[in-house]
């Protein structure tokens, strides 16, 4: 009887254990956006925003939007280099959570397979069954997965959002991986791209599935957004392959912006309040079908050109003149990257 007794407190025990492994408090909940240039003029839906965001809507497009605006220049993805202009963005949270407990976890992080958390995620408010197979948590700068800078570290030939990237101005720490604005000429930027020529780099792509980041963008609900951040994620060949700016601040003002194989762009502007706070911005990629979630709540919906291309993830942060901070206190934290099938 007493070892029966003991068997049943041990179960107790790791079901307890088990069950307190596998829940996490979620990210701030609530919608608040920002008003912002809207990539396309196109009219779309006003949806109302939750409660606790006073005047706040939220822009979403109809889920097959009309005919794409005149061609956008973007960057060519398989030679590195930018070619949109200042005002046209081709873009683009905090608790860190345990590293892998496995020695075997590790060792594929090494090896360049992305690091896979043991716990039961998924993301919340995105319909369907989901299964986690990237979850970065940015307790090291594992660099098989992530290169810290587009293509050449801190080389003038290589800028995105009109920056240099440079290596020096990513830091991981306590969780989380924060990039800074140096100067005026010197930016910072995160890649998975596996065909980037770094050595060593395996990185990681997604065709179909959810994409999800929890980030804190610096800035003010009254000044809007601090320099040019993006949260993006894009393929081999652009325009054909597409882009996905999941979150892009433009002018200090947040929007969500897709770059069409046909060189076109759509998007739409977020309104609210999306500064000095952690939310998260994720994209429910489907065949023929992208739709953007802000926090758990759909906002936008629209119909892709790209095929479903193998997309890589970039986060970056450029120059705005008219919004620049230098330092931490222009910085963007990243509190975690994960992808879902």
């Amino acid at each position: 009887m007493k070892t029966r007794m003991l068997q049943c407190l041990c179960c107790l025990l790791v079901i307890g254990g088990l069950s307190a492994s596998a829940v996490r408090i979620p990210a701030e909940t609530g919608l608040s956006a920002d008003p912002a240039e809207a990539a396309s003029g196109s009219p779309g839906v006003i949806v109302p925003a939750p409660s606790g965001s006073p005047g706040s809507t939220v822009t979403a497009a109809p889920a097959a939007p009309p005919d794409a605006p005149a061609a956008a220049p973007g960057l060519d993805a398989s030679t590195g280099q930018a070619t949109a202009p200042a005002d046209a963005a081709p873009s683009d949270a905090a608790p860190a959570d345990a590293p892998p407990a496995d020695d075997t976890a590790q060792d594929d992080s090494l090896k360049g397979k992305p690091v896979v958390s043991s716990q039961g995620l998924e993301p919340a408010g995105v319909p369907g069954t989901w299964h986690l197979v990237f979850d970065e948590e940015f307790n090291t700068l594992n660099p098989a997965v992530w290169t810290p800078y587009w293509f050449n570290d801190c080389d003038p030939k290589s800028k995105m959002n009109g920056v240099k990237t440079c290596s020096s101005n990513v830091t991981v720490a306590n969780g989380e991986a924060v990039l800074q604005l140096s100067d005026s000429d010197s930016g910072a930027l995160l890649s998975t791209n596996p065909k980037d020529g770094v050595s060593g780099h395996v990185g990681f792509q997604y065709t179909t599935g959810y994409v999800e980041a929890r980030i804190y963008f610096p800035g003010t609900c009254s000044g809007g957004i601090y320099n040019w951040p993006a949260w993006w994620s894009t393929g081999q060949s652009y325009p054909k392959t597409g882009e996905i700016d999941v979150a892009e601040p433009l002018a200090g003002n947040m929007t969500t912006v897709y770059h069409s194989a046909s060189g076109g762009e759509l998007g739409s502007a977020i309104v609210g309040c999306w500064a000095g706070g952690y939310h998260t911005y994720g994209v429910h990629r489907m065949a023929g079908v992208n739709d953007i979630y802000f926090d758990g709540r759909r906002v936008y919906s629209y119909a892709s050109q790209d095929g479903n291309a193998p997309h890589y993830l970039i986060l970056n942060v450029g120059l705005n003149p008219n919004q620049r901070t230098f330092g931490p206190a222009g910085a963007i934290k990243v509190d975690w990257v994960r992808a879902w099938q």
